[in-house]
């Protein structure tokens, strides 16, 4: 029960950018099994995205809107970024202002709203496949005896950001969550275009 509690408290944490006072409805890309592989893929009217999960170990969590990769607890949360903003006119240095805004709002609203702290944040860009990600984790309170840190890999996805995230129970397990998640941000394809969920379910299921 306090797994969950915290959890959920995580994933409110992230669905907290562009909203005043409260966050978002969550939004979370859904997870597509197969015989030989699995996805996690997002779709909507005009835009996709598919992610490759690594290795075969991939169901969904018992915590709403997580999966669970290789023993470890994965959320793909789409949050929405100002409306005003020209997605097709986008520098390098405003990607960088937008994802930089989108981590500070939500630790903000983390640490006041939700009242949970954080120590030792850290941060890096990552070019993968030509798309930037913004990596960051922190360490998580000491008087947590669940959760140790929990690390975060942002991209825009058209007026959206991606946000895969991880918590990390254990401090050794830290390299094998960021390795999940950028093995999964280094497959992100997108699609100008709604795919078909169920039909692609299916075809997983036949290969």
């Amino acid at each position: 029960m306090k797994l969950f509690y915290i959890l959920l408290i995580l994933s409110s944490a992230i669905c907290a950018f562009g909203q005043k006072d409260q966050p978002a409805e969550d939004v979370h890309a859904s997870l597509l099994t197969g015989k030989k592989r699995s996805l996690i893929a997002y779709t909507e009217k005009d835009h996709s995205f598919t992610l490759e999960v690594p290795g075969h170990q991939a169901k969904p969590s018992d915590v709403p809107g997580f999966i669970t990769i290789d023993h470890q607890i994965v959320q793909s949360t789409l949050v929405p970024v100002d409306q005003s903003i020209n997605v097709n006119a986008m520098t390098t240095d405003r990607e960088k202002e937008i994802l930089g805004k989108y981590m500070n709002y939500e630790l903000e609203y983390y640490k006041k709203k939700l009242r949970e702290d954080y120590s030792h944040l850290q941060t890096e860009w990552v070019t993968l496949r030509g798309r930037l990600f913004l990596v960051w984790y922190y360490d998580m309170p000491k008087n947590n005896q669940l959760v140790n840190r929990q690390i975060y890999l942002s991209t825009l996805f058209f007026g959206q950001v991606m946000d895969l995230n991880a918590p990390v129970f254990k401090a050794q397990d830290f390299d094998k969550a960021r390795d999940i998640l950028l093995r999964l941000a280094t497959s992100m394809k997108t699609y100008d275009k709604q795919l078909d969920l169920t039909a692609l379910a299916r075809k997983l299921n036949k290969e």
